[in-house]
């Protein structure tokens, strides 16, 4: 009798409980569903910014879809990890367009002549060539000018290496940073971000990227002219292709290869021997020939001021020292005092009078 009456006096307080958990879990369905529908929201968005870069891609457009995935990973990465189940997954499609973008850069149709294949080498190794107006695609695939703030972009994409941690992540951020760092001409620089990304993608086995380095690393090369190593690159980029089975991007590749020693500055020195070679080949008498070399081992003993060229057009000259009687000396040198010239010039207008 006692117990009910206690828990009769006890109604209004497990009353009041009672209502709280009521409370409690309305404010938690209500909670998750805010959050399930800002998920849902947050999918349907990322699925669009990752189709809109894919529908770009399959258009052909390299730089629209650079552009359209660059704003996709800057809005995705914005978005905490709760809120967007499959982050990573997003992302990782984006890696992937980016990478075949660049890839697709360097794959050739069987209709392409050679003529067009090799102006789209031209291009992309960084050579220059005459820009005749063109309305087909080999000019679409030029190479992104950098962007306008290029520090700001820089220190970005140095802050989100130092924050990435998968290998996809790694490879798209080095190959950024390398690609940026020659379309600013810091070949130095350029060329050992694209090593990274070359390593990373070849101890990760993502043979898109892989590729993209090894091209991206003989543009380098072309930058500082350095061919050789640019050829070296090139071939074994062609090997890469051929092995991964991009057997279209393997004969860009071998195009490359054909052209990359096209266009190389030579010193003064080998371009002179090999032009006094030459005209020692077309003399066909063994004492004239014999006398001409002997001419041109005396000829380079003196200064480039005091011997004729053997170029056409063209004359050597040494820098000519100016010499001066004056002693050396510790005391610094006097001021010169102003001369005024007379003036020898008179302004339009002027007339001389004979009075």
């Amino acid at each position: 009798m006692r117990k009910w009456t206690v828990l009769r006096e006890r109604r209004p307080f497990y009353a009041a409980r009672a209502s709280e958990a009521a409370a409690r879990a309305r404010l938690s369905r209500a909670r998750k569903q805010r959050v399930g529908n800002a998920q849902r929201q947050h999918i349907t968005d990322a699925r669009r910014l990752v189709n809109s870069a894919q529908e770009i891609y399959e258009k052909h457009d390299t730089i629209k879809c650079l552009e359209a995935a660059e704003f996709g990973m800057e809005q995705i990465s914005r978005i905490q990890g709760n809120m967007l189940p499959g982050k990573d997954k997003f992302l990782q499609e984006l890696y992937e367009i980016v990478a075949q973008a660049f890839l697709d850069q360097k794959r050739v149709r069987a209709e392409m002549s050679e003529a067009d294949r090799e102006k789209r080498a031209f291009i992309l190794l960084g050579i220059p060539i005459s820009r005749e107006p063109s309305h087909d695609s080999i000019l679409r695939t030029r190479p992104p000018a950098p962007p306008r703030d290029a520090k700001r972009r820089l220190r970005a994409l140095e802050r989100s290496l130092t924050l990435s941690g998968r290998a996809p992540e790694r490879c798209y951020v080095l190959h950024e940073l390398a690609r940026l760092h020659a379309d600013t001409r810091q070949a130095h620089r350029a060329r050992f971000y694209a090593a990274k990304c070359q390593s990373e993608a070849k101890s990760s086995k993502l043979h898109a990227w892989c590729i993209n380095a090894t091209f991206l690393l003989a543009r380098c090369h072309v930058l500082q002219n350095n061919r050789p190593e640019s050829r070296a690159q090139l071939i074994e980029g062609a090997a890469l292709a051929r092995s991964f089975g991009y057997l279209d991007v393997a004969a860009f590749f071998d195009t490359c290869v054909d052209i990359s020693l096209e266009g190389e500055v030579g010193s003064n020195d080998s371009i002179l021997v090999k032009r006094e070679k030459a005209m020692v080949s077309l003399m066909q008498d063994d004492d004239l020939r014999q006398a001409a070399e002997h001419l041109f081992r005396r000829m380079s003993v003196l200064p480039a001021s005091r011997r004729f060229s053997v170029m056409p057009g063209t004359r050597a000259e040494e820098p000519v020292e100016p010499t001066s009687n004056r002693r050396a000396s510790i005391m610094p040198r006097g001021q010169t005092p102003v001369r005024v010239a007379p003036k020898k010039h008179y302004p339009l207008g002027f007339q001389d009078f004979d009075m």
